[in-house]
């Protein structure tokens, strides 16, 4: 019984995204909370190449990955990498056409239209809503001290 239950919260921490035990350190505590908030926005975010995909979505209605690859003209093996990011987050799902069933269109579900009827700004304050102005540009700051030591500093978008 009591190997069981060891089982199911490790499944559980698993399921979370929390595969490390509780940082004992400060060090340890920095790099968890990085790591949490690189998860987070990978997975709950759609970055500027994502979002040109459900905005076009939304403007156009469900399209065909064809349709789409044309109309951002980028290349096909990149259109379907950013499909299978935005399907895997849940803001589109792809459907056979009612009309002709060898076509699949991709279309936005509820989530990634709620992405996309917010202006960027309103997304961005919200997203740090439990920071204020001046712990926004001090955790900037902060971020850009590291990336510049790491020499990702050329690498910020």
């Amino acid at each position: 019984m009591r190997l069981k239950k060891e089982k199911e919260r490790e499944r559980e921490r698993e399921n979370e995204g929390c595969h490390r035990p509780e940082p004992e350190t400060t060090l340890e505590r920095l790099d968890a909370r990085l790591h949490q908030c690189g998860h987070y926005l990978y997975h709950h975010t759609a970055g500027p190449r994502q979002g040109r995909v459900l905005q076009l979505l939304q403007k156009n209605g469900p399209m065909s990955q064809q349709d789409i690859q044309e109309a951002l003209d980028i290349q096909a093996g990149s259109v379907s990498e950013l499909i299978s990011k935005l399907e895997s987050k849940g803001f589109l799902v792809r459907q056979r056409a009612d009309a002709d069933r060898r076509r699949v269109e991709i279309s936005l579900t509820d989530r990634g239209l709620a992405m996309e009827t917010k202006p960027q700004e309103e997304i961005l304050s919200g997203r740090y809503r439990a920071l204020g102005e001046t712990e926004q540009e001090q955790l900037a700051g902060l971020l850009e001290k590291l990336l510049d030591d790491w020499d990702m500093g050329g690498n910020r978008r």
